[in-house]
C-alpha cells in the first residue's frame, strides 16, 4: 500500500528533525570550545595568531585532529616533562585546565575554525632548503607543507621560524619523542637526525615555513 501524503511529509521531517541535530551536534565541540580557548588566549592571542614574545606559535586553522593529540600529549606527559624543555612545561600547566578529552576535543576543534594565519617568511638557502625538504621532510608533511592526517604529520607551511626551529632541536635532543609511546613522536625524532648540520637545518625550516599550501 503506497504510503499517504501525510505519512510521507511526517517522516521528511522527522528526517529534517534528526538531520539538524546531528548538525547541531557537529556544531557543538567548536561552540563549547569557544568559551574554553580563553584560556589560551593569554599565549597564543585571541585568534590564534600567535604572540612572538611569549613563544607560542600561531594555531589558528591548524587540524584539530593533531592539536588535539599534542593536547593529550601534554595531559599525559608525552610532552613536557622532559628536563631543559621549558616551554613544554608552561604549556603542560596550561593545558590542565581541559580537564577532559571532551575539553580537548572541542577546543581543538574551534581553533580549527578560526582563519589561518601566516608568521613572518624565513630566510635561508632556497636551493639547499628544498632539496632536503623533498629527500626528508615532503613524504610525511607533503610537498607544500600542508601536512597528512593519515601520516600524523601536521603543517608546517606558515608556521614561525623560531618555534619550527625549537620543535626541531626539541626533537633531535629527546625533550620531544623520547618518551614511551609517543610513536609519532618517536618516528620524527629518527627523522631530524637526517639533517646533516646546523646550516641545513635552517634552510629546511625557512624552506618550509615559507611554503604555501
Amino acid at each position: 500500500m503506497r504510503p499517504s501524503r501525510a505519512t510521507a511529509l511526517r517522516a521528511l521531517a522527522a528526517a529534517a528533525v534528526a538531520a539538524g541535530a546531528a548538525l547541531a551536534a557537529a556544531a557543538a565541540p567548536a561552540a563549547d570550545g569557544r568559551s574554553l580557548y580563553t584560556t589560551c588566549a593569554a599565549c597564543h592571542g585571541a585568534r590564534g595568531e600567535g604572540v612572538p614574545a611569549t613563544g607560542a606559535p600561531n594555531i589558528a586553522g591548524a587540524e584539530a585532529w593533531y592539536l588535539e593529540r599534542q593536547l593529550k600529549n601534554f595531559a599525559t606527559g608525552l610532552r613536557g616533562t622532559r628536563p631543559g624543555d621549558s616551554y613544554g612545561a608552561t604549556m603542560r600547566a596550561a593545558a590542565t585546565v581541559l580537564a577532559t578529552d571532551q575539553d580537548r576535543r572541542s577546543v581543538a576543534a574551534y581553533v580549527a575554525t578560526l582563519p589561518r594565519a601566516r608568521a613572518a617568511a624565513g630566510t635561508g638557502s632556497t636551493d639547499n632548503g628544498r632539496n632536503y625538504y623533498n629527500a626528508i621532510c615532503s613524504a610525511c608533511h607533503g610537498s607544500n607543507g600542508s601536512g597528512n592526517e593519515a601520516l600524523g604529520a601536521p603543517r608546517l607551511a606558515g608556521l614561525p621560524v623560531p618555534y619550527l626551529a625549537r620543535q626541531l632541536a626539541a626533537f633531535k635532543s629527546g625533550q620531544r619523542g623520547a618518551q614511551g609511546g609517543d610513536t609519532a613522536g618517536a618516528q620524527m625524532r629518527a627523522i631530524s637526525a637526517m639533517l646533516p648540520d646546523a646550516r641545513t637545518e635552517q634552510d629546511v625550516i625557512a624552506y618550509a615555513a615559507n611554503l604555501r599550501p
